[in-house]
């Protein structure tokens, strides 16, 4: 029976309804750009170089869960680091700092038996994936990982992208590669902190067709039966949301036999043909974006879903058996662009300019309104739109405009939502962030500060390959956008973030999101 919601007061005419852990360790590849030699503050906070480490702890691969490619035999280092009775190799920390030859009173038993605090200080120095390993080292490590909570400093985005792989093939000469919608078996991790090193991370099998947001600490994917699961990719929890048949009536299930038990395929329900769909095909197009309001581990935790070709809003609440539709689009010239979630409340915009909020008042209660109502004054050549919350309260949206006259086609202006008015009011684009980067595209939006964060460039957006709606106006004449880009609001310059990699599938099916770890 779907769940009763009720409708406020509109912004005026024509507005409308419209687990365990399965911890392997990390793969750093030893052709990495080679690290500097050991330095002291290095040995203080960490024991061994940089290097050492990476090749020490980071060495055979992480396994997200017993689903995945298999890895190779475990080897005498990764028995060390459980903590197995196997001989120390010479690269391993104990012979760097070695143990006190007779009991004093600054001699420990060895490694796990540190001082809590000690590890505390040492895990508040470490970014991702050197945190995670540290958790999987033993259980005091861990423990002093979990009680280290939330005094934790924030985690910078990694990309996350689906990895172009090499399928087994009976003809070597042959190479066969994945598909498009085919199970991705695993992801490639890239940080903005450190844009030349990359991590490699299996997915459990046949749970990876699509990548579709973040957040929360959350990867948000489409599977091999095209449903929708929360994946956190360093400990293999999976959730799962309703499945893709939900969205009835727009997804009929197709079945091989009568008694409707064996799911052989999908037909789209909305549209006239009766085409039939493989159970996987359908995944890597009918979602366009999906937000959270919090971990699914939080109470009646909310799931908002844009989807086919942006033109309906669903949402489920984590434990649902289907999804509500909310919004509908009947506009041909028009579609929903992103959504967001900030303050308590879910926004959605357009591509023509007209906002949307969702608030879940409690258990079975929604109050929609529609917040602007009119379309954009100037819309012709908007690209896409973004909404971005502010750690400062605000509710900012970036309208990414084709313009020929800059060198790479592109020009980004900044508005603020303003309530009272029901507005959008223009910001000067090169002090509308106050110093911050912005981080947006499949994800739920956010800003990082660049004081705590050097590395970052203030006062830029670091955008994924945008999925657009209607890609015919930017894509085929004026694509400068295939791949990760950073864009400089004082310069007003589009540049690529990483080196290499990301964007290899375009503007209309981008598997990329920014992924923000979170404990």
């Amino acid at each position: 029976m779907p769940l009763p919601w009720r409708r406020a007061p509109s912004a005026g005419a024509g507005a409308g309804l419209a687990g365990s852990s399965c911890w392997a360790g990390f793969h750093a590849s030893r052709e990495s750009v080679p690290l500097p030699p050991t330095w002291d503050k290095e040995k203080a906070v960490g024991g061994a170089s940089r290097a050492a480490r990476d090749s020490f702890l980071f060495d055979d691969g992480f396994h997200a869960s017993r689903d995945s490619v298999p890895l190779p035999p475990t080897s005498d280092r990764e028995k060390a680091i459980g903590g197995a009775p196997t001989p120390v190799p010479a690269n391993c920390v104990a012979y760097e700092f070695p143990k006190a030859d007779a009991p004093g009173p600054c001699a420990t038993p060895g490694w796990s038996d540190l001082p809590i605090d000690l590890l505390i200080r040492i895990l508040h120095l470490l970014e991702l994936p050197e945190a995670l390993a540290f958790r999987a080292v033993c259980p005091s490590w861990r423990s002093a990982s979990t009680a280290a909570g939330t005094v934790l400093p924030p985690r910078s985005p990694w990309l996350v992208s689906l990895v172009k792989e090499l399928l087994p093939s009976l003809d070597p000469q042959r190479p066969v590669w994945r598909g498009l919608r085919e199970p991705a078996a695993a992801s490639e991790l890239r940080s903005p902190l450190d844009t030349g090193r990359t991590l490699k991370v299996s997915f459990p099998n046949g749970q990876v067709v699509a990548l579709c947001g973040a957040s929360h600490g959350w990867l948000i994917m489409a599977n091999k039966l095209s449903n929708l699961v929360l994946y956190k990719p360093f400990t293999a929890a999976l959730v799962p949301l309703p499945p893709i048949i939900g969205f009835d009536p727009c997804i009929e299930g197709v079945y091989g036999d009568d008694e409707g038990k064996t799911l052989v395929g999908y037909r789209y329900g909305c549209f006239e043909g009766g085409r039939v769909y493989n159970l996987q095909e359908v995944g890597g197009h009918f979602y366009d974006k999906v937000v959270l309001s919090g971990s699914p581990s939080a109470d009646c935790a909310v799931a908002l879903a844009i989807y086919l070709d942006g033109k309906r809003l669903s949402f489920a609440r984590v434990g649902d058996a289907r999804w509500q539709q909310v919004s509908r689009i009947r506009r041909r010239d028009d579609s929903f662009a992103d959504c967001a979630y900030h303050r308590g409340k879910f926004y959605a915009v357009t591509m023509r300019g007209r906002l949307k909020c969702l608030n879940f008042g409690g258990p079975g209660e929604l109050w929609m309104e529609t917040v602007i109502a009119e379309d954009d004054d100037d819309i012709d050549d908007v690209i896409t739109r973004y909404l971005v919350p502010t750690p400062w309260g605000r509710l900012l949206q970036l309208r990414v405009i084709l313009d020929k006259h800059q060198v790479n086609n592109v020009r980004v202006e900044i508005d603020r939502l303003d309530m009272k008015s029901r507005k959008m009011v223009g910001l000067s684009s090169a002090k509308a962030l106050r110093g911050h980067s912005a981080f947006v595209g499949q994800n739920n939006p956010g800003l990082l500060s660049t004081k705590e964060f050097p590395e970052l460039k203030p006062d830029c957006i670091y955008f994924t390959t945008p999925r657009l709606a209607d890609y015919n106006l930017f894509d085929k004449r004026h694509n400068e956008w295939n791949g990760v880009k950073v864009y400089n609001l004082k310069k007003r310059t589009l540049e690529a973030a990483f080196p290499s990699g990301g964007g290899d599938y375009g503007t209309w099916c981008p598997l990329e999101v920014w992924f923000t770890p979170s404990r």
